[in-house]
């Protein structure tokens, strides 16, 4: 990270390195002149928490009220209490305090990347369960109205299809837990979720489906897994409805030519 993207303003505390302190020069002069001490740890604490980090204002009444010190003694002491800083960028900047910087804020990444890393597990965990209980909940309010309408209207000829989400425990899909096999702003699937919702919705488009729903499933949060295969359901209910109205339509008419011409 460049000095200039460094921000650990988050961050209360600023580490002190003791025996990199004790052993400086610039302890050494405090040794001499203890008030040098406050002045510089006042300026070393106020660049901590400046963006960037580890820099300060190259003005004289910005860096003397950051100090601590009166305009007359800013002046007196100024040189000795900016031994080690440079200045660059309109800015003073202190190498130390800029190293320590730069070291909190890439713990700070690692933290937040860990936590990230944390949170997608536990929302992989929380697909999976929601998928077990997709399997009923989907299973129970699509098969039955398909399983009575989809036979012919003597009762006989084809028998009614049972939709059911299938999960498999064979090794060979840990393959598709590497990555996304649908991936949009908000909803994203493993293979084996997306496998198992077009399983569930055969009658339905499901991807075409999830680009329509991604932008309404941004508005559920956290619940955007249930919130979805709620709404495929009905888009499968109603898909199979029409189905059924076709079919019920067309034995209709068929009948009734049947009726009007005796030949048939």
């Amino acid at each position: 990270m460049s000095d200039e993207a460094t921000d650990v303003r988050c961050l209360p505390y600023m580490p002190l390195q003791i025996e990199r302190l004790r052993k400086s020069k610039a302890w050494l002069r405090c040794k001499r002149k203890p008030e040098l001490a406050f002045y510089m740890m006042n300026l070393w604490m106020r660049a901590w928490h400046e963006v960037p980090a580890g820099s300060i204002e190259d003005d004289d009444d910005v860096l003397a009220d950051a100090a601590m010190a009166s305009p007359q003694e800013w002046e007196s002491l100024k040189v000795e209490i900016l031994h080690g800083w440079e200045r660059r960028d309109g800015r003073i900047w202190h190498s130390a305090v800029t190293g320590i910087a730069t070291e909190g804020a890439a713990k700070l990444r690692k933290n937040k990347n860990r936590t990230s890393a944390a949170r997608q597990a536990l929302a992989d965990g929380r697909s999976a369960s929601v998928t077990e209980s997709v399997t009923h909940t989907v299973t129970s309010s699509v098969t039955e109205p398909a399983t009575k309408t989809v036979a012919d209207p003597e009762g006989k000829g084809r028998e009614g299809k049972r939709i059911e989400i299938i999960s498999s425990s064979n090794d060979d899909d840990a393959a598709n837990t590497a990555e996304y096999a649908f991936e949009a702003k908000t909803i994203r699937l493993l293979a084996k979720d997306l496998a198992n919702w077009k399983k569930a919705f055969p009658h339905i488009s499901v991807e075409a489906e999830l680009w329509a729903l991604d932008e309404w499933a941004g508005e559920k949060g956290s619940r955007w897994f249930t919130a979805v295969s709620g709404a495929l359901a009905k888009k499968e209910r109603d898909a199979v409805e029409r189905i059924n109205a076709a079919q019920a339509a067309r034995a209709m008419g068929g009948e009734a030519r049947r009726r009007s011409d005796p030949r048939i």
